[in-house]
């Protein structure tokens, strides 16, 4: 019996090493939370809160277990609402978790090399006086690190292009086939340096009917190239001054194509139709990876480019009564 019971297990780490399959458990500690709290296990991999587990705080204590399907996962753990959170890199093996009710993001994270370069660099920020300047310097001195990919694919948008080339350049084939490497990959591949005078660079996506829409479908026309998200509330908040914009002056050749950094279909067709979106909007539902967006460099969201008659670019982050007037100009 106990030979059999052994091959089983044998069986069963051979299929899970088959697999890609690794397991990892999470030993936290926390103080200010009754028992019976629940927290909740993230993945946040496509840049949104996925949650994947859960558990109860018994005693200042609490266990997450599971498998991971890949060497890492960029994670959070959070209480219900998500007021108490901090994000993480979860690999395999036992890792630590430390903190106090109210002030998960100063948590203490063990047990992930990744997560210790991770720590290594929020010290070097918190007695920062410029945080740009020592995370480009982490980037710079250490290129095997997944934490200077992930970090390049956020500034890879703001930086310099020939500045991502060089860093993306250093780093090493493992940190280059992570999702972070490439990412910025794909934007040194896309990225055109859009600037105001230029003339506009297609691109084709689908709108919410799964219609492919081309930017160049609008020639002729004053266009707005209007970069937002369903998620983003500074973009909602603009969305009726652009409504009352638009309702003016359809008519007369104005046209708005909006490009959303989204990764849930649903979640985007709800934000357009409650914020009564009557224009073309489009996607191709890979969020901060949106190709558009890559495109035209965008690295926070509302972003937008009016564009004249011509293709010409003539404005960018232009709303309000700034954006109607320099409407009305160009018609």
């Amino acid at each position: 019996m106990t030979k059999i019971v052994s091959l089983l297990f044998l069986a069963t780490l051979l299929l899970s090493s088959a697999s890609g399959q690794t397991t990892f458990k999470i030993e936290g500690k926390v103080q200010g939370y009754s028992n019976g709290t629940k927290l909740y296990l993230h993945d946040l991999s496509d840049g949104s809160y996925k949650q994947v587990d859960s558990t109860i705080i018994v005693d200042d204590k609490f266990i997450f277990t599971g498998d991971l399907k890949r060497a890492f996962i960029r994670s959070a753990i959070s209480n219900t609402d998500l007021s108490d959170r901090t994000s993480f890199w979860l690999e395999s093996g036992t890792m630590s978790f430390s903190a106090e009710k109210g002030n998960f993001r100063k948590a203490v994270i063990k047990g992930s090399k990744i997560q210790d370069d991770q720590n290594r660099l929020n010290k070097l920020v918190d007695t920062a006086k410029n945080k740009q300047e020592v995370e480009y310097l982490f980037v710079k001195e250490n290129p095997g690190s997944v934490v200077s990919a992930n970090l390049l694919s956020v500034y890879c948008s703001s930086w310099k292009k020939d500045k991502v080339v060089a860093l993306y350049n250093s780093f090493s084939k493992e940190v280059k086939s992570t999702d972070y490497g490439k990412k910025v990959s794909d934007y040194i591949s896309l990225n055109r340096d859009v600037k105001v005078g230029d003339k506009f660079v297609d691109f084709a996506q689908n709108d919410s009917s799964n219609k492919s829409v081309k930017l160049s479908d609008f020639s002729g026309k004053v266009v707005l190239l209007e970069f937002w998200g369903s998620w983003c509330g500074p973009c909602r908040e603009q969305n009726p001054s652009l409504v009352k914009i638009y309702s003016e002056f359809k008519v007369k050749g104005f046209e708005i194509l909006g490009v959303g950094a989204e990764t849930d279909r649903r979640k985007w067709i709800e934000a357009i139709n409650k914020d009564g979106l009557t224009w073309i909007n489009v996607t191709d539902l890979k969020g901060d990876n949106n190709k558009a967006a890559m495109i035209y460099g965008i690295s926070g969201y509302p972003t937008n480019f009016l564009i004249d008659k011509n293709g010409t670019i003539i404005a960018k982050d232009v709303y309000g009564e700034k954006l109607r007037d320099l409407i009305a100009k160009h018609l």
